[in-house]
């Protein structure tokens, strides 16, 4: 097995060479807006830690609706 090296890369801070925010500080931001879109009660939120907190609230919630409709589809023999 061949060992390769890995390039030293420079760290230019939260913002690129050029000032710009960085591509994954950008994918987040454009992240956590749809998920106040799509997530009810969430389009006020301004903490990242809320608003992942009531995501998670609100999948948790789905998927026991979820197993109560297949439970309920089993009853009825649908």
């Amino acid at each position: 097995m061949k060992v390769v090296k890995c390039k030293k890369v420079k760290h230019h801070g939260r913002r690129g060479r050029n000032g710009k925010p960085r591509f994954l500080e950008t994918c987040l931001r454009r992240n956590l807006e749809i998920l106040r879109k799509i997530i009810p009660g969430c389009e006020e939120v301004e903490e990242e830690e809320a608003l992942i907190l009531k995501s998670i609230q609100h999948v948790m919630l789905l998927k026991s609706q979820v197993t109560l409709l297949r439970k309920l589809a089993d009853v009825c023999g649908v």
